[in-house]
């Protein structure tokens, strides 16, 4: 049986906040380890999600169940593999010289950890970025959890005139939403469930793929090249390769840091109750400059930071904008009870921006790091595998009905809402009326702001 699909319990990660350098810090020690909720995109959604979903928080009916969701936990993508197979044996062997040398800065139990480490050739580039075991787990657990707040939108009996669900062509949503339905119907429940086929091209699940100005915009790299060539990164470089022995001329370059950083995230979300052998190499300062690093290229890729296309990135969700508007304004008894979407983390952050949360007064730039400590857009909390946003009608009687938004099953607080996630139906209808009512096809790639 593959070592990565073996299902582990899992613990609820506390943030700190990051620590100066410490060169001599024992991972394998930490009780905490803080780090484990920092990988930015390659964060598990146990780290970071509510721990309580409260469906009594309007006193209407509740009607509709809406959610868009990122596939749970996966393998490495193919540039990642191949970088692990081109540099993991020399790295392992070359860090067992340095410490029996006494080059290097790690404690006892992490060089003892790294050492009796191997890695599973079971994770091959025909597998690359596929479900596994710990990310079934997690959208298993989401779709339980959903259906015992909202037992009425998400009855455990299948019917297709209630459920609809919806994968992009990747094997990781396919899987996940496989998963999730389980959460609802029972072990083996997805069996019976009919999932809606995928068009070539999508235009509601992979707008982006599909966008040539998107493609133009994003390909503008600068602050993100210039914060990899400035001090933070390149003093992370050196102090990592420190704490493995490599000094001076035998630093190691940045892509073999890469392997490691890989090594330690993917084979620590995969089993979160243990310590992954590859993170002993950094301290949790070295995790907040590779987060900032992630954080950064989402936050000009897919976030707030080209203000001149800001509406550009507000466009791309248009199909899935109109889906949920039409979905819940719709009073037609025939409707599903829930709509169920299973996509990936560049459509979450987008539909971020189409929502305008999680923004900061400040732009993250390559300069200014040491100041964002507290930003909003920190892509761990925001962007980790599994992200959600579930949005569920209650039927109200005086008409207005009542709106909940809730991001990876927390209150998502949109301006002009309650704070627990609470909101007017009127206001958010006409708030995001342009997309109700226009045409998508000239709206999801346009920088045209139709409002």
């Amino acid at each position: 049986m593959l070592k990565f699909i073996l299902i582990l319990n899992v613990v609820h990660v506390t943030f700190s906040s990051v620590s100066q350098h410490d060169p001599f810090y024992c991972y394998s020690s930490d009780p905490i380890r803080p780090q484990v909720g920092m990988f930015a995109t390659k964060s598990s959604y146990e780290t970071n999600r509510g721990r309580s979903i409260d469906p009594n928080v309007s006193a209407c009916t509740p009607a509709k169940f809406w959610l868009l969701s990122r596939h749970g936990t996966r393998l490495p993508s193919r540039g990642d593999i191949t970088g692990i197979l081109n540099n993991y044996e020399r790295l392992h062997r070359d860090v067992s010289v340095n410490y029996n040398a006494g080059r290097t800065s790690l404690c006892a139990s992490d060089f003892n950890l790294l050492q009796n480490w191997s890695f599973d050739t079971n994770i091959t580039l025909d597998k690359e970025q596929y479900l596994t075991v710990s990310g079934w787990n997690e959208l298993e657990g989401l779709g339980r959890r959903y259906s015992e707040a909202f037992p009425t939108l998400l009855p455990r009996n299948y019917s297709r005139n209630d459920f609809l669900f919806r994968p992009t062509y990747k094997q990781r949503t396919q899987a996940s939403l496989k998963a999730f339905a389980d959460g609802i119907f029972g072990h083996d429940g997805h069996i019976q469930v009919q999932f809606e086929e995928v068009p070539d091209p999508d235009f509601f699940l992979r707008p982006h793929d599909n966008c040539e100005l998107y493609d133009e915009v994003i390909a503008n790299k600068i602050e993100q090249d210039a914060f990899r060539d400035g001090p933070d990164f390149q003093q992370m470089l050196t102090q990592v390769s420190q704490k493995l022995g490599f000094h001076g001329s035998r630093q190691l370059r940045e892509n073999e840091i890469d392997t490691i950083a890989n090594l330690c995230k993917f084979e620590q979300i995969w089993f979160l109750d243990e310590p992954s052998p590859w993170c002993v190499a950094f301290s949790i300062s070295n995790h907040a400059v590779l987060e900032y690093l992630e954080d950064l290229d989402y936050f000009w890729r897919v976030g707030y930071g080209y203000r001149d296309f800001r509406t550009l990135f507000e466009n791309m969700n248009c199909y899935l904008m109109q889906d949920l508007l039409n979905f819940v304004t719709s009073n037609n008894p025939n409707d599903h009870l829930a709509r169920i979407y299973s996509t990936h983390s560049t459509i979450l952050q987008l539909i971020i921006v189409t929502l305008g949360v999680f923004e900061d007064e400040v732009q993250l730039t390559r300069h200014n790091f040491a100041q964002q400590t507290f930003r909003q857009w920190k892509s761990s909390l925001i962007a980790p595998m599994g992200t959600n946003l579930a949005v569920i009608k209650y039927s109200c009687a005086d008409g207005d009905d009542d709106l909940l938004f809730l991001f990876n099953e927390k209150p998502l607080h949109i301006n002009g809402c309650q704070p627990n996630g609470l909101c007017k139906q009127s206001l958010i209808v006409e708030r995001f009326s342009h997309f109700m009512n226009g045409d998508c096809r000239q709206i999801f790639c346009s920088n045209n702001n139709r409002r």
